[in-house]
C-alpha cells in the first residue's frame, strides 16, 4: 500500500500543479453562483435527508490550504455502494470511485486500476491527506456520521455539524417533494476544505 501512494502521488504531482491554477475559479463558482436555492427557514428546521438510495450532480473543490482542485462530480449511493465520477475543468483529468461492501476501486483517467478495502485509503494515498469519504456519505443527507459525538446548531440562515474536526456549513436548500434538501456544503478542518454546489438531485 504504501508503494501504490508513492506511485499515486508521483503520477499526480503534474496534475495537481495544474489543477492547481483553476482552483480559485473553482472556488469563486462553488461560492459565488446565484442559481443555486436559497435557504427556507421552515424547510431548515427539518433538513435530514431520508434517502437510503440517492444521485447528485454538481461541482466539487478540494485544498489542502497550498494545492487542490476542482470540477464536476457525479454521486451514486444505493445502500453499501458508492460510484464517484469527478472531472476537472478544462480536460485536466477524471477519476472513478467505486466502493462496496468488499472493496473499493480507483480508477484515474482510464488507466489501469488501484484496489483497496476502503475508498478512503485510495483517495488519501492519492492526494496526500485524509478526504473524509465516510463522513460525505452522511453529509450529503445532512446528518453527522456519529450522532452522539457530533454538535449540530441551526438558526435562520444556515445549519452546522461540527464533528471529528470538520465543520459543516449548510447555507442553500431547496423544499421539494423529496423534502428538504441541501445544494450548498460547506466543509472544513484546517487548512482543509470541501465545497460542493449540488446542482441536482435524483
Amino acid at each position: 500500500m504504501k508503494k501504490m501512494g508513492i506511485r499515486l502521488r508521483c503520477r499526480l504531482a503534474v496534475r495537481t500543479r495544474m489543477v492547481t491554477s483553476v482552483l480559485f475559479f473553482g472556488l469563486l463558482i462553488v461560492s459565488g453562483c446565484q442559481s443555486i436555492p436559497k435557504h427556507h427557514s421552515s424547510c431548515l428546521q427539518k433538513a435530514n435527508v431520508n434517502l437510503n438510495d440517492f444521485e447528485i450532480s454538481g461541482k466539487l473543490a478540494l485544498s489542502d490550504g497550498q494545492e487542490g482542485g476542482s470540477g464536476r462530480f457525479i454521486w451514486r449511493q444505493q445502500g453499501a455502494w458508492v460510484s464517484t465520477q469527478f472531472k476537472a475543468p478544462m480536460g485536466q483529468g477524471s477519476w472513478l470511485i467505486e466502493e462496496t461492501s468488499d472493496g473499493a476501486t480507483l480508477i484515474i483517467n482510464n488507466e489501469d486500476p488501484y484496489y483497496a478495502h476502503y475508498a478512503e485509503t485510495l483517495i488519501a494515498d492519492a492526494v496526500g491527506w485524509a478526504v473524509p469519504w465516510q463522513a460525505l456519505k452522511q453529509w450529503f443527507r445532512v446528518r453527522p456520521l456519529n450522532l452522539d459525538q457530533a454538535d449540530v446548531q441551526f438558526n435562520q440562515t444556515s445549519q452546522t455539524i461540527a464533528e471529528q474536526g470538520w465543520t459543516i456549513v449548510y447555507d442553500r436548500f431547496d423544499d421539494g417533494p423529496r423534502g428538504c434538501l441541501p445544494h450548498r456544503i460547506m466543509a472544513s478542518k484546517p487548512p482543509y476544505s470541501i465545497r460542493l454546489v449540488i446542482r441536482q438531485w435524483q
